[in-house]
């Protein structure tokens, strides 16, 4: 895989204290940015540009075995590969705590099929949910 074209840092304590000088997303809401740049949702790996994030991939799931990959890349700096290298970098940090990742995304989220194909990632499965009416 290519190298990121933007400096990416990841929750180690360098990558703490660097986040914590960081301009918070707009959707990120104060106190769940501070919970993520303090480890609270698993390890995180950043793409920054000057003092904002631009691609975030961390853990909104997780447990003693497997995590999975959440990611977010702001729009203006989609399309840039940013996202496939915060969650190469996330993994890397992760595989160390768990023995599973996953890399969700939905039949129509094209951008994020590209990732995972960016990625090497085979597909493992679908999940189907059953809507009941009343």
């Amino acid at each position: 895989m290519r190298p990121s074209p933007l400096p990416v840092i990841v929750s180690d304590t360098a990558g703490r204290a660097a986040a914590r000088r960081l301009v918070r997303p707009g959707n990120w809401p104060p106190g769940e940015w501070h919970e993520l740049i303090e480890g609270r949702f698993g390890q995180w790996a950043m793409a920054v540009h000057g003092d904002e994030a631009v691609s975030i991939c961390h853990s909104p799931a997780a447990n003693a075995s497997a995590a999975e990959a959440g990611i977010w890349t702001r729009e203006d700096f989609r399309g840039r590969r940013l996202a496939p290298a915060v969650v190469a970098a996330w993994s890397e940090r992760e595989r160390r705590r768990r023995d599973v990742l996953f890399y969700s995304t939905s039949a129509a989220n094209h951008a994020s099929q590209a990732v995972a194909r960016a990625l090497g990632l085979a597909p493992l499965g679908w999940i189907w949910k059953v809507v009941t009416t009343t």
